[in-house]
């Protein structure tokens, strides 16, 4: 965790605070005050809460602070979150311009290439850049128009795919807006009509081009620490553990500290609820995340809602392992509801998905046979003994299969395998070693490239996995699955999945069964769209590969 320095403290501020277990006269007041009927919240029968150690609070007592030196602190917040956005945006637009431009060239050097026509040829084309240069322009227009460039800055982590469907809808109009740019300039100067083929073909481009960019800039935007989110987490506790966890893996986010008024044993915060504004200001902060805490939650709400309006607040809800991307927000009366995403699974699904497991996986092998050729030949000059492994898993319906891979460890490694268990101490369902001893140099290289794993694609042509699916476990640990988790064999297990895009090997055996739950029982073709594209990225950075 990256922890606030002196030079970013602009005044005085309350040092770090460490809890302590609550004494015998504490809780003999809390005790006196329930007798005495003061408001006190009783324990929640929320999991979560419960998972955070959550008991009694007792109801806050009213903010005392000046309200004027808060006012100052909200409108400093509001200037900096300002400045921070103007700069997220120029860079979006100038990303998103280079992108289109790029897109132009290349859309128009295809259509030569494919039609083989004169007035689309090679030779021609600085005056078709000129005939379609209005386009890159519209079409920034048409984002700003659609709300794509403000709607980021909602997003805690800015994905592509999370507005895809409006970025397909703008790129679209854009591309008709042009077209209508072009009548008009042709009527009023006399300047030649855009040419529909060359539109269409420009169109095609920039849907690749322009998420390609913007995946660029944001990685480059990731790389400056003074472009980085600074978030300050409101909580502690095992919930607070986990997003730290999973936020730390992000370059793009900096966990500044923790804010609560009865932090879990141990924690070290920043100070309590009623200061959020102020550590906001001196701390530079871009987002408040609240989490679940012990605290009574009015003076929180009551803090948050004087935050609203001057920088960004997430909110991790109740029953989360419940709930998915796909989760819609719905309200009555203006209570907000969020509803479990249902499966979208029928013959039509189900043969969407078969036709994108055969089409990719057999693309997917002819292009990286030279890479599973170098890597087969590498393996039989640097170890002993086989190329390919087979192991034993467990597919759909419970049915075993043989999955193969390129072998990684040493000849033997599975008789190795309970003795290295026991010398380890490892206990529980899941066997996996940060540092196994049975893996030679190649295939620690092989695995944290997944290079190891492209053989798979040959069990995804035979029907025995998918692309996307629940991980595949051995007989001995997919025993360990009942009840809600066995829901994870009713559909093929994949080659990437729900859990190779949030941790992979990092994952406890709960999170595991979590995520592969909430990916069977929320499934749509759309999700496993989502999480092809975002694999390639998660294997770059070689997050829990080993």
């Amino acid at each position: 965790m990256a922890e606030p320095t002196a030079s970013r403290l602009r005044g005085n501020f309350p040092p770090m605070v460490t809890s302590r277990p609550r004494s015998v006269v504490e809780h003999a007041t809390t005790m006196v005050d329930q007798a005495a009927g003061v408001a006190v919240v009783a324990a929640s029968s929320d999991p979560a809460l419960a998972r955070d150690g959550a008991s009694v609070a007792q109801a806050p007592t009213p903010d005392l602070r000046d309200p004027d030196r808060e006012e100052e602190d909200l409108s400093a917040i509001r200037a900096r979150v300002l400045r921070s956005a103007r700069v997220d945006v120029v860079a979006m637009i100038a990303a998103d311009l280079a992108a289109l431009i790029a897109a132009t060239v290349v859309g128009l050097v295809a259509l030569a290439a494919v039609t083989g026509t004169k007035a689309n040829s090679v030779s021609r084309l600085s005056h078709n850049l000129w005939l379609n240069l209005p386009m890159p322009a519209v079409v920034v227009a048409v984002f700003a128009a659609y709300g794509l460039y403000r709607q980021r800055r909602r997003r805690f982590v800015p994905r592509g795919f999370h507005d895809i469907g409006l970025f397909s809808h703008a790129v679209v109009a854009g591309a008709f807006a042009t077209l209508g740019v072009g009548v008009m300039l042709h009527r009023l100067t006399g300047r030649p009509e855009v040419v529909p083929a060359q539109l269409l073909a420009i169109t095609l481009a920039v849907f690749v081009a322009v998420p390609v960019g913007r995946g660029s800039c944001r990685m480059l935007l990731s790389l400056r620490p003074s472009i980085r989110t600074r978030v300050v987490i409101v909580g502690s506790g095992l919930v607070t553990a986990q997003v730290r966890q999973h936020l730390e893996h992000d370059r793009g986010v900096e966990i500044v500290g923790l804010v609560d008024d009865d932090p879990a044993p141990g924690t070290d915060i920043l100070g309590s609820t009623a200061d959020i504004a102020s550590i906001c200001r001196k701390l530079s902060i871009d987002r408040v995340l609240v989490t679940f805490s012990r605290s009574h939650p009015s003076e929180t709400i009551a803090k948050l809602r004087t935050l609203h309006g001057s920088v960004a607040i997430s909110i991790i809800p109740r029953y989360f392992e419940l709930m998915s991307y796909r989760s819609q927000i719905d309200e009555i009366d203006g209570l907000p509801m969020i509803d479990v995403a249902p499966k979208i699974i029928g013959p039509v699904s189900r043969f969407a998905k078969r036709s994108l497991d055969i089409v990719g996986s057999f693309l997917s092998l002819c292009l990286l046979s030279p890479l599973l050729g170098l890597a087969c030949v590498a393996i039989k000059v640097s170890s002993r003994g086989s190329i390919l492994f087979g192991q034993t898993r467990i597919g759909r319906d419970g049915h075993a299969f043989t999955m193969w891979k390129l072998r990684t460890m040493r000849t033997g490694a599975e008789l190795e395998r309970a003795a290295l268990a026991d010398r380890e101490g490892l206990q529980g369902d899941l066997f996996k070693l940060r540092d196994d001893p049975r893996i030679f140099p190649l295939g620690r290289f092989l695995r944290r490239t997944s290079i190891d794993e492209i053989p798979q694609l040959v069990n995804v042509l035979r029907g025995e996995m998918s692309l996307v699916g629940p991980r595949p476990f051995i007989p001995e640990e997919a025993k360990a699955f009942e009840g809600w988790a066995a829901r994870r064999f009713e559909m093929r297990p994949g080659i990437t999945g729900l859990w190779q895009v949030s941790g992979r090997s990092d994952l406890s055996h709960d999170q595991l069964q979590q995520l592969d739950y909430l990916y069977v029982a929320s499934w749509s073709l759309l999700w496993d769209l989502r999480i092809l594209w975002k694999t390639p990225a998660v294997v770059m950075r070689k997050r829990g590969a080993y």
